[in-house]
């Protein structure tokens, strides 16, 4: 296999990968796998090292200092290129198990905390130092309770854009590609692990358990949002032929608003010494991003339910 066939192998569907990752992340991970792919790495271990080195930019952040937010930025971003690593390793290797996968989403979420607590945390440690003057609180709200404010917006809506990218993403794989099981057999196949997890007397599997217990809450919200069930009384479904035509672009456009853009804007943020410009991005542009691509999607699952509907009464 060639060096250009391993790549695509360590990848999941192009489609579907984030552009920054594909421009940037992906392939810089790929170097790393390739140079340590000899050594007993497994895909956890690589996923708890992103964590640390995740949590080691919070705590840098949280200083508030330039020199410390450009090393916080170079943690984060060292972060994701193993983050990315850890998925392409598990497909190389062929050693990914499903609890592997909710351990590096969890991991991610953890990670994504510790880095804007740490925001939060450096922002006060300026202003509480006298050097942080805000150019965007027009509200006048005291400085410290505008820092706070701001930083939980911005992780809130920083977590609902991930999701929600991470949804249709996964709904494409599945109606385009059948790469992943519908999101019921996902809950089902999770149901049957954490009940014969709970049967077993190792002390060990408490985690594997509480990270299962997790995935079912996150999995049961995206079934509660997932537009088919509204048109499961019909007999007519897209094709997935028709779904990936129009769904292509529209996914490549919901992926400017997943977390490996959150991460790039903060690195270039922090390296610019503005991390409070980094906040208003994930509560202002990315939101109204959201917000458009929302309304288009909708739209767009409307017009293609009813074109397979004319199409099958043709």
């Amino acid at each position: 296999m060639t060096l250009i066939q391993q790549y695509k192998e360590s990848l999941k569907v192009v489609e579907a990968e984030e552009y920054l990752d594909l421009l940037f992340y992906r392939p810089v991970a790929f170097l790393f796998v390739k140079a340590t792919f000899a050594l007993p790495l497994t895909p956890n271990m690589v996923s708890t090292i992103a964590m640390c080195f995740g949590i080691a930019a919070g705590f840098a952040f949280g200083r508030g200092w330039h020199e410390y937010l450009v090393l916080g930025a170079i943690l984060y971003l060292s972060s994701n290129v193993l983050d990315c690593a850890d998925g392409q390793i598990a497909r190389l290797k062929k050693n990914g198990t499903k609890v592997g996968r909710i351990v590096d989403g969890f991991l991610d979420y953890v990670v994504s905390t510790a880095v804007f607590v740490g925001i939060g945390v450096g922002l006060t440690n300026l202003y509480n130092n006298g050097t942080f003057h805000s150019s965007w609180n027009y509200l006048n709200l005291n400085p410290v309770v505008y820092i706070w404010v701001l930083t939980v917006l911005a992780g809130l809506s920083s977590a609902v854009q991930a999701f929600l990218f991470d949804f249709y993403r996964n709904l494409f794989l599945e109606k385009s590609f059948g790469k992943f099981s519908s999101l019921e057999d996902e809950i089902n196949e999770f149901e049957e692990e954490q009940e014969r997890i709970k049967r077993e007397p190792e002390t060990s599997r408490v985690l594997d358990n509480f990270l299962i217990w997790i995935y079912l809450k996150y999995t049961r919200l995206q079934l509660k949002i997932q537009f088919k069930k509204k048109y499961d009384k019909y007999d007519w479904q897209p094709s997935p032929e028709a779904y990936y035509l129009k769904n292509k672009t529209l996914l490549r456009a919901w992926s400017f608003i997943g977390s490996t853009t959150h991460i790039t804007l903060c690195v270039i943020c922090a390296l610019a010494n503005s991390v409070e410009l980094f906040l208003v991005l994930c509560v202002l542009p990315l939101n109204i991003l959201l917000a458009v691509l929302y309304f288009v999607q909708i739209s767009s699952n409307k017009k293609l339910l009813e074109q397979s509907k004319i199409n099958q009464l043709q």
